[in-house]
């Protein structure tokens, strides 16, 4: 069974390593990810979140969720905005982050065709949010501000 990888597991900060095997068990992966977020009620969950180093991200609600593999982010907005973000890896703390408010997404389904996808508002928050965590990034390292939670974070980076 899955369990989400918290704050400071060394797997967070790694980079992802792609997708080359496009097999049932890849769809079952991203299943077994899906509950996962739902049940501990994420939008988003990022494969290094329940310890896999694998480039995979799921999106969605209780209702419907998408798999997006080997994704990348191919063109940014100059216009951003800023949102609250907080991160079932850094349970209780929460911070205000820029990001671009459109995207341009290339990746893979879950049978390896490539497909490409235009993304605005809140949903392109939570993919660069997922794609951070594929690349090692935490958004305590995009925080122009710690809104909640800063006391747990101070003790986390003491056992670094």
């Amino acid at each position: 069974m899955l369990n989400i990888a918290t704050y400071p597991n060394p797997v967070l900060r790694q980079t992802a390593k792609p997708i080359a095997d496009f097999d049932d068990g890849l769809k079952t992966l991203t299943e077994d990810m899906a509950k996962i977020m739902h049940g501990d009620d994420g939008i988003g969950l990022a494969a290094p979140q329940v310890g896999l180093s694998k480039r995979i991200i799921v999106i969605g609600d209780h209702d419907d969720h998408k798999a997006y593999i080997n994704p990348e982010i191919t063109y940014t907005s100059k216009n951003t905005t800023v949102t609250e973000e907080g991160c079932l890896s850094l349970p209780k703390i929460f911070g205000l982050v820029k990001r671009p408010k459109k995207i341009h997404l290339k990746y893979q389904d879950l049978e390896g065709k490539t497909k490409k996808e235009k993304i605005k508002g809140f949903t392109a928050t939570v993919i660069q949010h997922e794609i951070d965590h594929l690349n090692g990034i935490l958004f305590i390292d995009k925080a122009s501000e710690i809104t909640q939670g800063q006391d747990i974070l101070e003790e986390l980076n003491k056992k670094q």
